[in-house]
């Protein structure tokens, strides 16, 4: 930690540098725009806080430079680079240039054209930025982004707590069912609740998902079906499989229908009144300007889009 003695000694810096590089005081006086006397008093103050050690030999024409002199003179270069360093440093994370971007996502946003390309824009455009990425589930999502462990989240699901975060809307998804091909359902195109009352069903685990849990539930109940839970699943590809082996039929996001195993279908549900709201989330405090950059450019891109 810097003493106030440390500090004495560096506000004299800017006057010794110059008497070093003109080797001349009334010249040094003149570029620093101080009478020399002054000058002269600076460097007798410098010298003194040293502890005695003499910087300059003075001569009939001007000052020369003594080893002691030369050695605090490359060390001073070498401090005040240090400081400009560290204010270019400071100035390029407040204005977002710099610094650790935490992003995190649900694995299917992968699937919508906006974060991939989003992403890799804006490492493109600041290369001295880390970007982490975190596939985690909607709701790990917002707890980390609550424990300030990401700085933005990219979540499938109805937002309702926007007391604690800003949020936009980056697009729609809905539900779509997962059966065997074989299935008798396999030949309708699109299915309705009443059609899949009965059948087990392959369910997003309430640990992992708890209000998706919750929100199909109701779902359901509105149409006055109770669902007949087979198996509870944290992830989709372990669903397919189950579905494939006739465990039960499941239910995933469309945006999931690209990674479809043989074996299984897709089919339309006609009345699961679910709309799944693709969501961008970020704290409502203290926002860095690594983050607002962020959110200008998705809101840019989403702006390009709807045009």
């Amino acid at each position: 930690m810097a003493t106030l003695r440390t500090l004495r000694i560096a506000k004299h810096f800017p006057f010794f540098l110059a008497v070093a590089e003109e080797q001349n005081l009334h010249r040094a006086a003149e570029r620093l725009n101080i009478a020399q006397s002054a000058l002269s008093r600076r460097i007798a103050d410098l010298e003194r806080e040293l502890g005695g050690i003499e910087l300059f030999e003075r001569q009939a024409r001007g000052v020369a430079i003594t080893p002691a002199g030369e050695t605090l003179a490359y060390d001073v270069r070498r401090i005040l680079l240090s400081i400009e360093e560290a204010r270019r440093n400071v100035r390029r994370i407040a204005e977002g240039d710099t610094g650790t971007l935490r992003v995190a996502f649900s694995e299917a946003m992968l699937r919508r054209p906006v974060l991939p390309a989003v992403l890799r824009e804006f490492r493109s455009v600041h290369p001295e930025v880390e970007l982490r990425a975190y596939p985690l589930t909607s709701d790990a999502q917002r707890s980390r982004l609550l424990a300030d462990e990401i700085d933005v989240a990219f979540v499938i699901d109805e937002v309702t707590d926007r007391d604690q975060f800003e949020t936009l809307n980056v697009g729609w998804d809905k539900f779509v069912l997962v059966l065997p091909a074989d299935h008798p359902l396999a030949e309708k195109q699109v299915v309705s609740l009443q059609d899949i009352s009965g059948e087990p069903l392959l369910w997003p685990a309430r640990h992992t998902s708890p209000r998706l849990f919750d929100r199909m539930i109701a779902a359901f109940d509105a149409q006055g079906i109770s669902p007949n839970i087979a198996v509870e699943v944290s992830a989709v590809d372990i669903g397919y499989e189950l579905t494939a082996a006739g465990i039960g039929l499941g239910i995933v996001t469309a945006a999931r229908a690209d990674r479809t195993p043989p074996g299984v279908v897709l089919r339309d549900l006609a009345d699961l009144d679910l709309p799944l709201p693709l969501s961008m989330l970020w704290s409502k405090n203290g926002t860095s300007p690594l983050v607002r950059r962020f959110v200008e450019l998705v809101q840019q891109r989403l702006d390009e889009t709807e045009a």
